[in-house]
Parts: structure tokens; C-alpha cells; sequence
């Protein structure tokens, strides 16, 4: 291995390193261990999400932005699930995402069959993280997941979710289930010959 490549790998890497084993000393002598696997000490409070307060649909170049009152007049789907973080149950409800897309107008039909096929849905939160869907996961016709935007929790504004989060009933870890969601963007993959 080139010198070079061993530095790059070692300057990428560093972080993360680092961060396994981080302790300060300005923490309370009972948080100070170990990192845990998702890079926060054990007692520490997660981060407050960023909220949102709309979310912009992007597909075909054009943009379609919707408020939190657009996204209640679309048809509210409830889920129950398990957090992956707390191990309780928890309900969400809002639209499917399949009606949010349909809002910015990929609508499922036999002439966007294969469109759908081909696409995948990159969903971004406030704070830069993002998540991939494939389109035909999140559209009933192919799919018997039913992602939704979730806007509610136990009957009452997801606040803890950003305000909007995208939450797939099917995911095992709700590691896809971006909080503070501002952008679903659709983008269609070209056929390789």
C-alpha cells in the first residue's frame, strides 16, 4: 500500500477512531464510559432534532413544497411500531409517502411502472442526514410496506420526530426514519445497456 493511501485511509478514519474512546472531563463522573456503537456515551441525552415545518417534494426538476397543514388534508394512515431506541411501541400516523409523492406528481400508474422500478427516493432531514428508499418500496401497487410521513405521534404533533419524519412500519432499526424530514427527492436511474 502507497503511502499516500495509508494516510488518506488513517485522516478518514481518525475520527471516527477517536471518537470510540472520546471521554471529557467535564462530564459527570457517571457518564464517563465506554463509547456506545452509535458514537454517544452511555447517559447521554440524545441531540434535539431540528425541526421542520415543511417538506419540499422534488421530482422531474420541480419542487412542490407543503406545509404540516397540506401534509393533515392528505389521507392519515396510523402505524404501530417498535423503537429500535426506547424498545417501546409507539404510533405514528400521517399520509403515505406514496400520496406526499403523488403530491409532486409521480403518481403510480401502467405508464410510470417501470419509472418507479428505476427510482429511488432520497429522504433529508434538517440536519443533512439522509435515507434511500427504493420508489417501488414506499408505493402500495409493489409493496406491502406502508411508509408514512408522520406528523403525529400518540395523537399529538411529533415533536420529538422534527416536526415531519419519514417512519417505515417494516424496517427492523429505525435507523431510515430521517427526523426533521425537509426534502423527498426522486431520482430516476438510467437503464445501462
Amino acid at each position: 500500500m502507497k503511502l499516500s493511501t495509508a494516510a488518506a485511509i488513517l485522516i478518514a478514519l481518525g475520527p471516527i477512531a477517536m471518537t470510540a474512546h472520546t471521554q471529557t472531563d467535564a462530564m459527570p463522573p457517571e457518564t464517563k464510559a465506554t463509547a456506545q456503537h452509535d458514537g454517544m456515551m452511555a447517559g447521554q441525552v440524545k441531540p434535539d432534532v431540528k425541526p421542520s415545518n415543511t417538506l419540499t417534494v422534488v421530482y422531474r426538476g420541480a419542487s412542490t413544497v407543503l406545509s404540516v397543514g397540506d401534509l393533515m388534508k392528505l389521507p392519515q394512515v396510523k402505524v404501530t411500531v417498535r423503537d429500535g431506541h426506547t424498545n417501546n411501541d409507539v404510533e405514528f400516523s400521517g399520509p403515505l409517502v406514496s400520496d406526499v409523492l403523488a403530491t409532486g406528481g409521480l403518481v403510480a400508474s401502467p405508464e410510470t411502472h417501470s419509472l418507479i422500478l428505476h427510482s429511488t427516493l432520497v429522504a433529508t432531514g434538517a440536519d443533512g442526514f439522509y435515507a434511500l428508499y427504493s420508489c417501488g418500496e414506499v408505493e402500495p401497487g409493489f409493496s406491502s410496506a406502508k411508509p408514512i410521513i408522520a406528523i403525529m405521534r400518540f395523537d399529538l404533533p411529533n415533536t420529538e420526530g422534527g416536526i415531519i419524519q419519514i417512519v417505515d412500519p417494516q424496517d427492523v432499526k429505525p435507523a431510515r426514519w430521517v427526523h426533521g424530514l425537509t426534502t423527498l427527492s426522486v431520482m430516476t436511474l438510467a437503464q445501462s445497456k
